[in-house]
C-alpha cells in the first residue's frame, strides 16, 4: 500500500485517491507522458514531490507484480 493514498467512503465512490485530494493515482499515472510541470499545473494542490511518490511506487510495484507472474 502506498501512503499517500487513501479509501474514503463517499469520495470518488469509495475508490483510492491522494490522501487530502479527490485525485486518483490513475489520473496521474494516464498523463504521466505530459511530465510532473504539467501534472502540478493542471491539478492543483498537488506537490511535486507527491507526484514522483506515487509514479516511483507505481513503478516499484508494476515491477514487482511482473516479477511475482513471470
Amino acid at each position: 500500500e502506498c501512503a499517500l493514498v487513501e479509501t474514503v467512503p463517499g469520495k470518488r465512490g469509495g475508490k483510492p485517491v491522494i490522501m487530502g485530494t479527490r485525485l486518483r493515482p490513475e489520473d496521474l499515472l494516464v498523463n504521466r507522458e505530459q511530465g510532473i510541470e504539467w501534472l502540478v499545473e493542471n491539478h492543483g494542490g498537488i506537490a511535486p514531490d507527491t507526484v514522483r511518490a506515487i509514479f516511483e511506487f507505481y513503478d516499484r510495484h508494476k515491477k514487482a507484480r511482473v516479477r511475482h507472474v513471470a
